[in-house]
């Protein structure tokens, strides 16, 4: 059966709009993320699909995980087997709760763990300090974000001149840091901020180690691009990449290097159907109303600054069309560009690589229920 057919027949048995989850597909990119890079631990960012299955599949594949909040936390911990004695041992020693600000009502929650967690700033020392005095710190720092799809080195990272500082800060309050994060910024396929973040990151091990807080962890982040489209490098370039600056920087097989992929582990594993529910033409261009949206799975075109495209199960002539989501509100337009045959209502479209940043940020505007989600885990 072709992956067509199957859509189809999946589509007339659960009706849409439908999110089908292929978990062969998230083991397989698990086993490259693992082979390509086999000094760096993942830890699955909860934040990029908090299902709870594929929370289970990372779990059944040994990954670690990183956190952002206590409700992402719970998830985790109810997906771990055992006893409550086998479940804190799990979330201590394979969880990272890498928000580098923190809700307090959240820390106050983790007050009974020995949980690492970043941090970049004074006040959030003093907070962890306050609230969660067990904790096992790490130094979020600041490092290039140049041409990545979503930056975020203005909100979060310590700058350079401040991260000595803020270790010794760490040390009066009774922390040892022992490590160091830094985030290259999402779908990132400008690899030379890797490059100049390990250069970073190796200086600043070198000048703690000289105060005396000798760091024992690197935590590279995320920002793994995925292949939406052929303009992004394949993963063997960047994994070589990362590889030759581990061996330059941190040869140390003492130290822990680790990172948190979440779009490169789910982005592809999933695919939405949907239904075309209107057709009108305007300006010349025929416009597809489909049953879902950017308040719905397509929320990455909005939070993610993804642009998603779409394939007809019919064939034919190939015309300028448009596909735009259900609500009121015009800003709910998934893509102006699409090539696509001529398509009547009831029919189907689909859209692939859908599977990070999607289904997590859906709403239920204009009353639209997000869409169903099937796993396919055989």
């Amino acid at each position: 059966m072709t992956v067509k057919s199957k859509l189809l027949e999946l589509a007339s048995k659960n009706g849409t709009p439908l999110l089908v989850i292929d978990h062969e597909i998230i083991r397989k990119n698990y086993d490259l993320f693992c082979s390509s890079l086999p000094r760096v631990k993942p830890y699955y960012a909860i934040k990029a699909n908090p299902e709870s299955e594929i929370v289970r599949t990372m779990y059944n594949l040994g990954s670690s995980f990183d956190v952002a909040s206590w409700e992402e936390f719970m998830i985790v911990q109810n997906v771990v087997e055992g006893n409550s004695k086998r479940k804190r041992q799990f979330m201590n020693e394979k969880v990272i709760y890498a928000n580098p600000v923190k809700r307090i009502d959240s820390l106050k929650s983790l007050n009974n763990y020995f949980l690492q967690m970043t941090f970049d700033n004074d006040i959030e020392i003093e907070k962890i300090a306050k609230y969660c005095e067990k904790s096992r710190l790490i130094l979020r720092i600041d490092v290039p974000n140049t041409g990545s799809v979503v930056e975020l080195s203005t909100k979060f990272g310590a700058p350079l001149n401040k991260c000595i500082d803020l270790i010794k800060h760490a040390n009066k309050r009774s922390f040892k840091v022992e490590g160091l994060s830094f985030h290259v910024g999402s779908q990132c396929s400008n690899f030379e901020n890797y490059v100049h973040a390990f250069k970073i990151a190796h200086d600043l091990f070198e000048q703690s180690k000289k105060i005396g807080n000798e760091l024992s962890i690197l935590d590279i982040g995320g920002g793994f691009p995925v292949p939406y489209d052929d303009q992004v490098p394949p993963f063997e370039e960047l994994s070589k990449t990362i590889n030759d600056n581990i061996d330059q920087y941190f040869d140390n097989p003492e130290i822990k290097i680790i990172a948190e992929p979440g779009r490169f582990l789910v982005a592809t594993s999933a695919t939405s159907v949907v239904e075309i529910n209107g057709k009108a033409l305007r300006s010349d261009k025929t416009y597809y109303y489909v049953n879902d949206g950017v308040y719905n799975t397509f929320s990455g075109c909005i939070f993610d600054h993804i642009q998603y495209h779409f394939k007809a199960f019919k064939d034919g002539e190939l015309m300028e069309s448009a596909v735009v989501g259900p609500t009121c509100d015009a800003l709910d337009k998934i893509s102006l560009e699409e090539k696509l045959p001529d398509l009547n209502v009831e029919d189907l479209l689909y859209s692939e690589n859908v599977g990070a940043y999607t289904n997590a940020s859906a709403t239920h505007f204009n009353g639209f229920p997000p869409a169903k989600i099937l796993h396919i885990n055989t």
